[in-house]
């Protein structure tokens, strides 16, 4: 149970990737040539190289382009990139945009899906609703969309930390994996997450399959964020 408690908490916590994104923008950037895959692009005009990590992740290979000037991290639980902003002063609230992208069995939530159901939405409603996983933030009701064929559900996050974030998870391989993407930022750059989608969900791949960025279509534009009213929230306790 607390493994589970864990795998949910990932979906709606950022503190935990505001930390380790500090981490990525203040490690040097030849440290990651190990682990990043250059691809270099024939020209004879000087351009920033585009860069791609790629991480098998609970048995679904998961490869993601990192744009020019940020940078990223495979990690045991998944892949972080982080726009490079500078440091952080207060550890609780984010200076830039970032993406984290995890997957876990969907054998993991017995209790939660059945047959018939719409995996991903019936996930993260179970999510939504608990006191104690959603903390110090406000959550707007998930909504189905379908990815490449494949179920697929989304809500949008403000926390008491003046950051949002647009949750997103996708069932893959033959509705045994969920794959969840969290796109987080400054409330002050909200605006921009929206618009960043189409660059930051390019050359998404999973198991060597290309997602689609026409699942922007089922989003909505601009995003409509719920407003946190600052109102005490119930202590996240396992």
């Amino acid at each position: 149970m607390l493994v589970l408690y864990q795998v949910l908490r990932k979906l709606l916590t950022l503190s935990l990737y505001i930390g380790i994104g500090v981490g990525i923008v203040a490690c040097d950037n030849g440290r990651n040539e190990a682990t990043d895959i250059v691809l270099a692009t024939p020209t004879n005009t000087i351009m920033p190289t585009a860069r791609s990590i790629s991480a098998n992740l609970s048995g679904v290979q998961v490869a993601m382009r990192v744009p020019p000037g940020w940078s990223g991290r495979r990690m045991d639980g998944g892949i972080l990139i982080a726009e490079q902003r500078g440091s952080v002063h207060n550890s609780g609230k984010l200076l830039g945009m970032q993406v984290y992208v995890f997957v876990h069995p969907i054998s993991s939530f017995p209790y939660l899906v059945s047959s018939g159901t719409h995996l991903a939405e019936n996930i993260l409603e179970h999510i939504v609703s608990e006191p104690s996983l959603v903390g110090n933030s406000v959550i707007s009701d998930p909504q189905s969309f379908t990815w490449d064929g494949n179920d697929a559900a989304y809500y949008l996050l403000n926390d008491n930390n003046k950051n949002v974030a647009l949750v997103m998870a996708v069932v893959v391989a033959n509705e045994s994996q969920l794959v969840a993407i969290n796109i987080s930022c400054p409330l002050s750059r909200a605006d921009n997450l929206r618009e960043a989608l189409p660059d930051l969900l390019t050359d998404l791949w999973v198991d060597n399959a290309l997602m689609s960025t026409t699942i922007l279509d089922a989003l909505p534009n601009p995003l409509v964020y719920p407003v946190y009213d600052n109102k005490p929230m119930p202590t996240a306790t396992p």
